[in-house]
């Protein structure tokens, strides 16, 4: 957050006081268009979004009461048979009485269970039966069977523990039950209410009422794209989702979560409940009705998908009219802002007009008195840096004609070199060949550091010159210095930046090598990783302390160090590591590690080219 806020303050202050003013001036009349637009908007999604939820809500109640009627109404019916004690005592009696004549069997059907054929004639129940735990008993098709023609229904693993009041049990069987039970038929999403019966002290049974789920329902298998109706009973189970619709594979965990809920016993059974969400990308409203007494709960899912697009048009059509008149303010705005600013922009042409060089510029008097002050100290400052100017231009040529002068006068260097050469070859005559080959050495570094024409070297050259300059060390100092090469035959070819090693060896020398006064050797190693080239140049000399080590690095780094230039020629570290990132870059350049009594290593970081 106080990234972005650094950003946008940087942002603003870089801009011109034109643009700050017109912001300004903008960002105030915003505020109010801004709030009216989120208020009348805020009120419009309510608005839209909130009536919806309210027929979704009435639709459901209404949906609700009327399954609840459906199955107080089967409830009642089951009641009001059984409730009748001598249609227990005969149904008793016909199914016990094994010697029973079938005159008295034919009465038993024609008129005692002629009660549950009247029920089966009421609305959309298809049977009314009795189930008896007596596996000899003799059946009365489609009314009295036994028990385990129910084997396949649901309610059969719980008949001996059903409650008092009786169950619901919903899609009582997955499949249709018929073939060698063509009396005894069953069809899939068919609904039974099933309740226990007593027949004697000693016989008990099931009396199930079945109707299809629709008769409570009538939407439950209607397919929509926009909208499902479904119930989950006792066992949580969903039922009536179209395999086709668009609400298929909705599970119990996403219903649980449009609802904000862990389970579906935190559902709310005394009243009716809207939900909205989100569900795979689509708006939808969730309507949640339950019935306390049976475990059931009905709901409804509906795509708002269309209602949201509405309102999105809407909110479209809102915000492109707050445009317009945004547009139309900013075009007020600038007119304004610009003939206020018109003095202002004038000497800002007059300024920029001198950036690009014309010094000759005359600022015309302004009507701002302001700006006019502003500008007329400006001319006068503008005048006394053109004087300015043209006296140091003035300096600076009679300064180079004194140094030309001075040059003239000079040795010529090429004179030198030809004397070392004639006094080396003086030597050979002689047979002192220790000084023709010191010579030798002193004339390859002199012919070295005479070649200004370029500042750019083979690797391999550098080698040598390094290796010269040991040889006149040698003969110097009273120890030998041995130079150990550890080089990969590619890197001898690389292009390097002329009298990189020469300062390095000359600081090991006079730092780390005097007090020790004995033969040792700096080791060079040279590598490429990773498409940069490094070159090692390490010494086992007294090595740096920590404080030491801190302060060379800093004057590496840093302009006008103290601690990076060491060489008597005055090309130290700095000016190596500065020329490595003048030519290649700033991830190049000097790097230096050391150990107090052990060793200093010198690492040179240069991109590496074929």
């Amino acid at each position: 957050m106080e990234i972005w806020k650094k950003r946008l303050i940087e942002k603003y202050e870089k801009m011109t006081l034109h643009q700050k003013i017109k912001m300004s001036i903008l960002a105030t009349s915003m505020i109010p268009l801004i709030c009216l637009a989120c208020i009348f908007l805020q009120f419009m999604y309510r608005s839209q979004i909130g009536r919806l939820r309210e027929s979704i809500s009435e639709e459901m109640k209404s949906r609700f009461a009327a399954m609840n009627y459906e199955m107080n109404t089967i409830e009642l019916l089951a009641k009001t048979v059984w409730s009748d004690t001598s249609f227990a005592i005969e149904v008793g009696n016909a199914v016990l009485d094994g010697n029973l004549k079938e005159y008295d069997r034919y009465n038993f059907k024609e008129q005692t269970l002629a009660v549950l054929r009247v029920i089966t004639s009421i609305g959309q129940v298809q049977s009314a039966r009795l189930h008896l735990e007596l596996p000899e008993m003799r059946e009365y098709p489609s009314y009295l069977y036994r028990m385990d023609r129910a084997e396949n229904s649901r309610w059969y693993e719980d008949r001996n523990a059903l409650p008092s009041g009786g169950a619901w049990y919903m899609n009582v069987t997955d499949e249709e039950s018929s073939g060698s039970y063509s009396s005894y038929y069953t069809d899939s999403n068919m609904a039974s209410y099933v309740t226990e019966i007593r027949i004697n002290s000693k016989q008990k049974g099931v009396f199930e009422i079945t109707l299809p789920m629709e008769a409570l329902v009538p939407e439950l298998f209607g397919r929509t794209e926009e909208q499902d109706t479904f119930l989950i009973d006792s066992e949580r189970t969903i039922l009536g989702l179209d395999e086709k619709g668009r609400f298929s594979d909705i599970s119990e965990k996403e219903l649980l979560h449009l609802m904000g809920m862990h389970s579906l016993e935190e559902v709310d059974m005394q009243k009716t409940s809207v939900y909205s969400g989100w569900w795979k990308n689509t708006p939808v409203l969730l309507a949640v009705a339950g019935s306390e007494k049976n475990g059931i709960i009905l709901m409804e899912l509906i795509s708002i998908k269309k209602q949201y697009q509405l309102i999105f048009l809407e909110i479209t059509a809102v915000l492109l009219t707050e445009l317009f008149m945004l547009l139309l303010l900013t075009k007020g705005i600038n007119g304004i802002v610009k003939h206020l600013l018109l003095d202002f922009d004038i000497f800002a042409d007059c300024m920029r007009e001198v950036e690009r060089g014309n010094l000759d510029v005359r600022i015309p008097r302004l009507k701002q008195v302001e700006i006019n002050a502003v500008a007329e100290e400006y001319g006068r400052m503008l005048f006394n840096v053109k004087r300015l100017m043209e006296e140091r231009v003035r300096r600076e040529v009679l300064v180079k004609e004194a140094q030309l002068k001075s040059l003239e006068k000079q040795i010529n260097s090429h004179f030198l070199y030809n004397v070392l050469d004639s006094i080396k070859m003086m030597a050979e005559v002689k047979g002192i060949y220790s000084v023709s080959d010191a010579l030798l050495a002193l004339g390859r570094m002199f012919r070295y550091n005479l070649s200004i024409d370029t500042h750019i070297v083979k690797f391999e050259e550098e080698i040598a010159y390094l290796e010269s300059y040991l040889k006149l060390c040698n003969i110097r100092c009273d120890y030998s210095i041995n130079l150990s090469e550890n080089i990969n035959e590619s890197v001898k070819k690389l292009n390097v930046p002329k009298i990189i090693l020469q300062p390095i060896a000359e600081n090991s020398i006079q730092y780390a090598f005097q007090e020790q006064a004995e033969d040792t050797t700096i080791y060079l190693k040279a590598y490429v990783k990773e498409g940069c080239a490094f070159i090692e140049m390490s010494d086992m000399g007294m090595g740096m302390n920590e404080n030491k080590l801190e302060k060379v690095r800093e004057g590496i780094s840093k302009p006008n160090g103290d601690s990076g230039n060491h060489s008597t020629n005055g090309i130290g570290l700095r000016n190596i590591h500065e020329r490595i990132q003048l030519l290649y870059g700033t991830d190049y350049g000097v790097s230096i590690y050391s150990r107090e009594g052990c060793y200093t290593k010198v690492v040179l970081k240069i991109r590496w080219e074929e």
